[in-house]
């Protein structure tokens, strides 16, 4: 006989008993699994029906009439070429400008200055090349956001690049960084190369969107490399207990830095394009994180150990031309990772690469030269997150700094600097009033 169990006065089988559990454990399935479906219904209304974008003045989106720069390979290394009239190659002077930290968030009306000082900057500076410098599209449900930018650059008609920051894809409510350098590469005008990289070893190569555009000479040869790497964003906690050692909670982790391999693909690329060019090529990496010796060598040349009080320096300040402090000023603490992963030695070792350009610290502005290397930050380009005066940090004489950064490269692969703020700019007077309303609310 099958065993009964007695309940309450009434009883009940053991098989019963089971298919009671087994309809509530059902139950409860499907409770957890209709919360689920209600939130991704959610999060995609959020996401296609209350996007945040931008208000562009198309009226001010104008292409350069003289544009001459065309893709003439598509192989292992992007190449981008300037074209005479009669379809020769060009040695004029290769103009790249660069942003970084616009922070296009959920911000809208601190996005619509952004975004708009951004293209009246290009149109007024015709550039060849613009090259977005990280944190560039953030915040959550940023999928229309970067999809904006993409047409307005296609408007405007310039090829461009992009380099991930830290805070691309720092959320769940993200697009991914994969995904949106992946949106990036599907557009005419976007050279961002989205696919995985191994080195020869067979390695896999970390971060996403590590990539190299070649600019060439009339000769067709190689003038100057433009190494574009991904920084990461913060530290693996697997990476932390190994450098570190010592108990943390998530709030310890630092920032990200180049990996192993990234400095093994690097070495590599050098090496391709040396051979294929039949000589040494100069190179500049763009990374958004500051490497560690943007801190050595301002400390070195300043003698300061803290940020406070700010000095103004008669420039250059330095022993001799490779080891000086150029211009500008360090107005908050160098957040760089606080591991060393060799990335600069590297550098050193190789003897090609004549220029490092970060940006992520929003109110730093200095360059210098550090054993025969410039390590630059980016003019700090967006309105939405902090800056000199959220941090109380505006010296006398000077303003907002937000702006761009020019590098313009000559025929041998020389290069020259130019920081520029929006403030300066004939067309800012425009925007002044209502972007320092909004700035100060």
């Amino acid at each position: 006989m099958k065993k009964k169990e007695k309940t309450g006065g009434r009883e009940k089988t053991a098989g019963q008993e089971k298919t009671t559990k087994n309809r509530r454990k059902r139950a409860l399935i499907g409770i957890v699994a209709s919360v689920f479906v209600l939130l991704l219904a959610l999060m995609i209304a959020f996401d296609f029906v209350l996007p945040v974008t931008y208000s562009v003045d198309e009226s001010q989106i104008r292409k350069n009439e003289n544009y001459n720069v065309k893709v003439v390979s598509s192989g292992e290394f992007t190449a981008l070429a300037k074209v005479n009239p009669d379809g020769t190659y060009s040695d004029e002077d290769f103009k790249v400008m660069a942003f970084t930290d616009m922070h296009l968030d959920h911000y809208k009306e601190r996005g619509d200055y952004s975004i708009n000082l951004m293209i009246r900057a290009i149109v007024n500076e015709q550039p060849d090349l613009v090259i977005f410098d990280g944190d560039i599209i953030t915040s959550s449900f940023n999928n229309h956001r970067a999809r904006q930018l993409c047409r307005v650059m296609e408007e405007l008609g310039v090829y461009w690049a992009y380099a991930l920051g830290n805070h691309e894809h720092d959320n769940n409510f993200s697009i991914s960084r994969t995904l949106m350098m992946r949106i990036f590469a599907s557009y005419d005008h976007c050279l961002v190369d989205p696919k995985a990289k191994k080195t020869s070893a067979g390695e896999k190569v970390d971060g996403v969107g590590n990539y190299v555009i070649n600019l060439l000479n009339a000769e067709g040869k190689v003038r100057e490399s433009l190494f574009i790497m991904d920084g990461g964003q913060k530290m693996a906690k697997s990476d932390f207990a190994r450098y570190y050692g010592t108990e943390f909670t998530d709030a310890d982790l630092d920032y990200d830095y180049v990996k192993d391999s990234q400095i093994t693909w690097y070495r590599e690329a050098l090496t391709k394009i040396r051979e294929k060019n039949g000589a040494d090529v100069p190179s500049s990496l763009f990374i958004h994180i500051p490497l560690v010796e943007y801190a050595d060598a301002y400390n070195t040349y300043t003698g300061e150990t803290e940020v406070s009080p700010m000095n103004r320096y008669e420039y250059p300040l330095g022993t001799d031309a490779d080891n000086q402090l150029i211009s500008g000023l360090r107005r908050e603490t160098v957040n760089s990772s606080g591991h060393n992963s060799g990335l600069f030695d590297m550098l050193l070792s190789e003897g090609s690469t004549k220029l490092v350009v970060a940006g992520h610290d929003h109110i730093n502005d200095f360059i210098l030269n550090y054993k025969g290397i410039t390590l630059a930050y980016c003019e700090t380009s967006g309105y939405s997150s902090y800056n000199v005066l959220s941090k109380k940090v505006v010296l006398e004489g000077e303003g907002l700094i937000q702006g761009y950064s020019i590098y313009t490269y000559d025929r041998d692969g020389g290069f020259t600097i130019e920081t520029k703020h929006n403030a300066d700019m004939d067309y800012y007077s425009e925007y002044e009033e209502g972007l320092m309303g909004v700035i100060r609310k």
